[in-house]
């Protein structure tokens, strides 16, 4: 380092230093912004330049060279030999274009690296060989350290300023880049001349320059300063139209954007515009618009073909009242066709609110329905869409009547029955004639859709509603409620006597007998008539009396009718006190059970006991079962008081011997609750009893309304070896069919047949004898209910019965006197006296 000091302060002439420090920094500016544009041009274009800026780099780093060796005085004459000089600027030039362009094409992060070495190997050969060409008289000696540092410090300053030139291209990057460049080529340079030591020797001449030093060095500072200079200002300019040139550029390419951008809108606009004329006449709706003068602006094919308008009629500026001139000219429109017709119609669309949205409906004359909803544009005119909404309109016409009217027999159903009723009430109670109300319920319809099918039930239906139609007038309304029921309203001047002769109608019409195909069915009606206003003020209270009056026509056998009469509305104000005090019965503990026994004809002895329900009313006193049990399954409270029987049977049953059965009558309410057999087999368990001991007695009336739900819980019960009975035998239709589809283990002989086992009449014995025949040759244990006499037993015994069972022997008595007779004899004998006895002692 001091060897470099000295050499600067005592070997150099300041004056030319400084010159050639401001070469090297002028041709360093000049260099660095020649990189930057070469960076900023294509590949061929690029190479010129970066060669440009080797070649004005590597003549700084020449020109600096020698103006720094002019300023150096060894104390000896210095010389340069011309070829050797020649070769140092070639390698200067050569050697920092490589490193230029090296960093400028390679996109590596190795670019600044490789190149500033590149540019530092070409300082040092530029020094080097130019230091070669000196010609002293005496001895050149080198310092290798010193060398070396010149060499690394040359590269190092190199990487810096080519790193700073890649990233940053404004000015200060630029300064900073020309600045490091010039350290590296003055460290470098000063560095070496500090590692030369010149040692005289007389011995050896060299040619002496003919020019000084400071000429030579103004000469060559001069030349390298204008042409630095004359490249910089080429830069610059060069620079400036290329600013210009690109800027041109963007302009050029933004209005090639901008015209791509209006040709795209264009098409884009045209695809729109496509598209909404696609859309608009592939509406289902016809579509037009007028302007604020009632011009047409545009409209869709489906409006042009709705009024079958020509193509002069379809131009934009049509007027309004040319095209409405053409449908009715044309008779489009439905209505007269004349002058006078048009002009009404233009002055009734005239005269539609600007400013609203209206809608009407247009007929044509062909029969469509044509809806129109003009709606206001904000500066005038109208957009209107011309809906066809025929089918629609039809359809809701069609709605409305199947809303209105039952599916099966197109007769109006209960809501379009109460509709019109009210306004006939209505009518009526303006002085309107009398108004008569028949409630109809066909006879016997559950058995006939049950054992024929429903499709035969539906049949019958139609065929009902057909011979109804064929009794009334056409002012009459018949009406399905539903069911089997029916009902009529009709407008009477003699109530009693015209509202009579038409339930009589109705009546013998139905009698007559309805082909089914594979059946003939022969039906009755029970019917109830009300007259308004007498019966009732309103709609509700009218409906009551004919209920009331249709229930006291079944209750007097069927097949006929009745009119309303006060004492009806009694019957059922006390059937719903009843009906109240039945509801809260069970849970005051008001039931009881009372036993009736059961004997073996063969043994002599007590099989069992049947298990009777007795309501004992706090104010009644005992009500019979004929009255509180139809009450009861009609209400639904069968099912619970049907539960308590079961379970209370049981567990009295428990007490008794293991030999003695109890029978429980079943209702048909408890088959349609599907908790039937958890009831029984809850019952059996809570009591302990054997199933085996318990036999549920099931009527056919039970069975028909819903024989394969019944025989299905039938079947679980007999599965659990709970004894089945078919009871009330002989009364019903299907008697026979229910034996063969399920095997019963018992046959109760219905009392009605036993009662004429004594009857006067020798063809009531005869009928009653063979039935009871009938129902021990089946195979099954059987029992004759209601057994009163001597005669009827011996009979009973003769025909191999097998049990029996009725007041001769014994009525229903209650726990208490039961536990007594078991106790009190054990197995009772068929004595009369002797169970007459064991009564009294109870």
């Amino acid at each position: 380092m001091f060897r470099i000091f000295t050499c600067l302060t005592g070997e150099h002439d300041w004056r030319l230093v400084l010159l050639a420090g401001l070469v090297c920094f002028v041709a360093s500016i000049v260099a660095v912004n020649i990189f930057h544009r070469a960076t900023a041009t294509l590949a061929a274009t690029r190479l010129i330049w970066i060669a440009i800026a080797g070649a004005a780099i590597g003549y700084g780093i020449w020109a600096t060279h020698f103006i720094a060796m002019l300023a150096y005085e060894p104390g000896v004459p210095t010389g340069y030999g011309v070829t050797l000089t020649a070769t140092s600027l070639g390698a200067a030039m050569l050697l920092t274009s490589c490193g230029f362009g090296f960093a400028a094409y390679d996109p590596s992060r190795w670019r600044a690296p490789v190149g500033g070495a590149i540019i530092g190997a070409g300082i040092a050969s530029m020094h080097y060989l130019g230091m070669w060409a000196l010609e002293v008289p005496g001895r050149v000696a080198w310092s290798m350290d010193l060398v070396s540092a010149s060499i690394v410090l040359g590269m190092i300053f190199g990487y810096a300023a080519l790193a700073i030139a890649v990233r940053r291209q404004d000015r200060w990057g630029t300064l900073a880049a020309a600045l490091l460049l010039t350290l590296a080529i003055v460290s470098h340079h000063f560095t070496a001349m500090g590692a030369v030591q010149i040692i005289p020797d007389p011995t050896r001449a060299s040619d002496a320059l003919s020019l000084s030093p400071a000429f030579l060095s103004v000469a060559i500072a001069g030349v390298a300063l204008t042409v630095l200079g004359m490249s910089l200002v080429g830069v610059l300019a060069d620079r400036r139209l290329a600013l210009r040139t690109r800027r041109f550029e963007e302009i050029i390419s933004q209005l090639s954007l901008a015209r791509q951008q209006v040709e795209a809108s264009q098409c884009e606009l045209q695809e729109q515009k496509l598209r909404l004329d696609t859309a608009i006449n592939h509406m289902g709706e016809g579509l037009c618009m007028f302007d604020a003068e009632k011009r047409l602006v545009v409209c869709n094919d489906r409006y042009a073909m709705m009024y079958r308008l020509p193509p002069e009629l379809l131009r934009p500026g049509t007027p309004h009242g040319d095209i409405i001139r053409h449908r009715i000219a044309n008779g489009i429109l439905k209505g007269d066709t004349s002058d006078s017709a048009a002009t009404r119609l233009l002055a009734t669309l005239n005269a539609l609110p600007a400013n609203e949205v209206s809608s009407r409906v247009d007929e044509l004359a062909d029969g469509r329905l044509i809806c129109v909803t003009r709606q206001p544009m904000p500066r005038g005119g109208w957009v209107a869409t011309h809906l066809d909404v025929t089918e629609q309109r039809r359809s809701a016409a069609k709605i409305i009547h199947m809303a209105q009217h039952d599916a099966l027999t197109d007769l109006p159903n209960r809501v379009l029955f109460r509709e019109r009723m009210e306004q006939a009430l209505a009518d009526t109670r303006c002085g309107g004639r009398p108004l008569a109300v028949l409630m109809l319920d066909l006879d016997r319809f559950k058995e006939v859709n049950d054992t024929l099918g429903h499709p035969a039930g539906d049949a019958l239906l139609q065929a009902v509603a057909g011979r109804l139609r064929e009794c009334v007038s056409e002012t009459t309304l018949i009406a399905r409620l539903g069911g089997d029921e029916f009902a009529v309203i009709a407008y009477v001047t003699d109530p009693v006597s015209e509202a009579g002769a038409l339930a009589e109608r109705i009546t013998q019409a139905l009698r007559d007998p309805v082909d089914l195909g594979h059946h003939q069915v022969t039906t009755a009606t029970s019917i109830g008539i009300a007259i308004a206003p007498r019966d009732g003020g309103d709609s509700d209270e009218i409906l009551r009396s004919a209920d009331l009056a249709l229930y006291s026509a079944k209750g007097g056998g069927r097949g006929s009718f009745r009119f309303f009469e006060p004492e009806l509305d009694q019957l059922l104000h006390a059937r719903r006190d009843l009906e109240r005090d039945l509801r809260s019965a069970l849970a005051n503990g008001e039931f009881e059970l009372h036993y009736q026994p059961f004997f073996n004809l063969a043994s002599g002895e007590t099989s069992g006991f049947e298990a009777l329900l007795r309501w004992h009313h706090p104010e009644r006193g005992m009500v019979p079962p004929a009255e509180f049990i139809p009450l009861a399954e009609d209400t639904g409270l069968i099912v619970p008081l049907g539960e308590w029987v079961l379970r209370t049977a049981c567990m009295e049953a428990a007490k008794w011997p293991d030999e003695l059965r109890i029978a429980i009558n079943l209702s048909p309410a408890q088959f349609r609750s599907p908790e039937l057999v958890p009831v029984v087999v809850s019952a059996l368990a809570r009591a302990g009893l054997a199933p085996q001991r318990l036999e549920l007695e099931v009527t056919e009336t039970a069975m028909i309304h819903d024989s394969v739900a019944v025989f299905a819980a039938l079947g679980q019960l007999q599965h659990l070896n709970v004894r089945i009975a078919l009871d009330d035998f002989g009364t019903g239709y299907s008697s026979l069919s229910f034996l063969q589809k399920f095997p019963f283990d018992k046959v109760k002989i219905d009392r009605s047949f036993v009662r004429e086992l004594s009857a006067a009449s020798e063809e009531s014995r005869r009928i009653a004898r063979a039935v009871v025949r009938f129902a021990v040759s089946l195979g099954k244990t059987t029992t004759a209910e209601g057994v009163e006499t001597q005669e009827q037993l011996d009979i009973l015994r003769a025909d191999a019965c097998a049990e029996t069972q009725g007041f001769y022997f014994s009525p229903a008595v209650d726990s208490a006197s039961v536990a007594q007779m078991i106790d009190g004899r054990g197995r009772s004998r068929i004595r009369r006296g002797a169970v007459r006895h064991a009564m009294v002692g109870a």
